[in-house]
């Protein structure tokens, strides 16, 4: 278990943790903070790599699923309420490297390992391992999808995007697929906020 839950408590964790002790410190605590959880996060995935056994390969649904994350993500922007607001305008030019790499890589990886690799088999049995991937319950079904939607400030589209992530782990019955669908949809749509300014969606 440990391999699915200590990166992604410590993806969740660490960018609050070392916000607070940088604050008086540094000009940009937050970024400076989001540098280190960068390194962290790939820190945790390298010592585990071995252990999640993932065999990714190109999938031409998964980019399709993440072409239309990415559309529903921009589409639906200023349509609805947000959890709350975030802008994220990287102070130079380590600070963007640190932030594709989290943005791009790095949370794909975590997020998908945790999410659709651990969570969603751990909530149909406990002993998840014995679990087959793709295996589907109203229950697991539900509850990913809200724990994905409600850990975004645009808590619609994190819905929909769990929705869509699910119904792909359930064709595929791999995590790589979604993997590659979220991959997919983080670099259109860092693309798309480097070349209009949108750091709000960071």
């Amino acid at each position: 278990m440990k391999k699915y839950v200590l990166p992604f408590l410590a993806y969740v964790l660490v960018i609050p943790i070392m916000g607070f002790f940088l604050k008086n410190y540094v000009a940009n605590p937050v970024q400076a903070a989001y540098a280190i959880h960068t390194l962290v996060a790939f820190a945790f995935l390298g010592y585990f790599w071995k252990d999640y056994k993932l065999k990714l390969r190109f999938d031409f649904i998964a980019v399709l699923t993440g072409a239309m994350i990415f559309l529903l993500w921009i589409g639906l922007e200023g349509r609805y309420p947000l959890l709350y607001s975030i802008s994220f305008e990287p102070a130079n030019s380590y600070l963007m490297a640190f932030k594709l790499l989290g943005f791009v890589f790095a949370a794909p990886l975590i997020e998908e390992i945790f999410t659709r690799g651990f969570l969603i088999r751990w909530i149909v049995n406990q002993k998840y391992e014995k679990v087959k991937l793709g295996k589907y319950t109203h229950a697991s079904f539900l509850i990913t999808v809200l724990f994905f939607g409600l850990a975004h400030n645009r808590w619609l589209v994190g819905i929909l995007t769990g929705i869509l992530l699910n119904l792909l782990y359930y064709r595929r019955k791999n995590i790589e697929s979604c993997i590659i669908a979220h991959f997919t949809a983080n670099i259109l749509l860092a693309i798309y906020i480097i070349n209009t300014s949108s750091w709000f969606f960071w």
